[in-house]
């Protein structure tokens, strides 16, 4: 069996682009994927459409060599600018070779250890507490047992796709750095929106925030010890993803778990956090850090750290659906990010044809050849390419 061609098309998703890939051989196996990586989307297009020269010809289901070529020949290694379109093409050719082998792609990969996987959705912060309250108790109603939100006073693009995650313009300048002054008084306002929130759901429901590194030690600490007895899940990126001695000086020194990684890419770029002990939860991006194959040794490396794998994933339908068969292939995994909105709903029964159910926070593994599913293509016609802009 030889690869035959490589395709791409943009599409716009909501508020964030995606790039879906095919890959046709010789013998009628097509095997597809989805990537997102917002504000760089027609670059990594055109990256994927740069492997045909490698690919073209080759055994598809030669993958760890596909791999180990693809990331080694290129030179100018590491980063989820590199790691992404390898992505792509990695999580195609696994679903070639188990539509061949005529099993699900979890199986593939040694699974499964799970039938179904815990999720959590996207949480509009609003504008005051009684609207991020209200908005967590909406999300428990829909049937999940978790929500995250964004930092609060700090985001928002109201009127936009991003309402889904932020729901109000925030009352921080976008473009504030984290070495910038800030009034102290902000934390114990962020504290009041989660107090709402913990009061709104009781205790056992799953609260997160998601800070996109927008502080530094000292901040990230104080907004720790400001939400430190509201039983958090986590908080996110609450520094930025460079320094791996801050980010662990900070978890020596608070009692909410630390989550990050969805900008580090392959063991390389994980492995001086993970040595460091710098996090509790390991968020790499499944189409952004080497793929199934970048991933797998990922989750293996944070295993032996005792660390659990939350992959950061507010991407589109496919790429969900990818993550549930690698979830389903590891001993440590979390919990996975999904938007969870009504306008993610849409989109999966347009591009796939139904939704999964979600059950006590759960959605089920499929167990159909390869991913299971088939993106619609035609579907696709409706969402064109937008140009997406943005801020730290």
């Amino acid at each position: 069996m030889k690869i035959t061609a490589i395709r791409t098309r943009v599409v716009h998703l909501d508020f964030r682009n995606a790039v879906f890939v095919w890959i046709d051989t010789d013998e009628g196996w097509t095997g597809h994927a989805e990537t997102v990586m917002k504000r760089r989307t027609l670059t990594i297009e055109r990256a994927i459409q740069q492997c045909r020269s490698y690919l073209i010809g080759k055994d598809p289901t030669d993958i760890e060599d596909h791999w180990e070529k693809m990331y080694r020949d290129s030179f100018w290694v590491g980063g989820p600018m590199h790691a992404t379109p390898l992505s792509a093409v990695d999580c195609a050719l696994w679903d070639i070779l188990a539509q061949q082998c005529g099993v699900p792609v979890y199986k593939l990969l040694g699974g499964p250890t799970r039938r179904k996987v815990p999720v959590y959705c996207h949480a509009k912060g609003g504008a005051t507490p009684e609207e991020f309250a209200a908005s967590v108790r909406a999300s428990r109603e829909r049937g999940y047992t978790a929500a995250k939100t964004t930092l609060p006073l700090f985001y928002g693009a109201k009127g936009s796709g991003q309402t889904a995650y932020s729901g109000t313009n925030g009352v921080v300048d976008r473009h504030w750095k984290e070495t910038e002054l800030l009034n102290p008084a902000i934390f114990q306002r962020i504290r009041e929106f989660f107090v709402a929130a913990r009061e709104a759901v009781g205790p056992e429901f799953g609260l997160a925030v998601d800070c996109h590194g927008r502080f530094n030690l000292k901040g990230a600490l104080r907004l720790c010890r400001a939400l430190e007895d509201l039983g958090l899940l986590f908080v996110e990126e609450p520094t930025p993803p460079e320094n791996a001695d801050v980010l662990a000086e900070l978890r020596r020194e608070t009692s909410v778990p630390i989550a990050a990684g969805e900008r580090w890419a392959t063991i390389h770029g994980v492995r001086p956090f993970l040595e460091k002990q710098a996090v509790d939860l390991l968020q790499c991006d499944l189409v952004n850090c080497g793929g199934i194959t970048g991933m797998k040794k990922i989750a293996a490396l944070a295993e032996a750290h005792y660390v659990g794998m939350a992959p950061h994933n507010p991407n589109g339908p496919l790429a969900t659906v990818m993550n549930l068969h690698f979830a389903a292939s590891i001993p440590n995994y979390t919990i996975l990010e999904t938007i969870g909105s009504d306008a993610d709903q849409r989109l999966w029964r347009e591009l796939l044809g139904s939704a999964p159910r979600l059950t006590d926070g759960s959605l089920p593994v499929p167990c159909e050849p390869g991913y299971g599913v088939r993106v619609n293509e035609d579907a696709l016609d409706r969402y064109p390419y937008e140009p997406h802009e943005g801020w730290r």
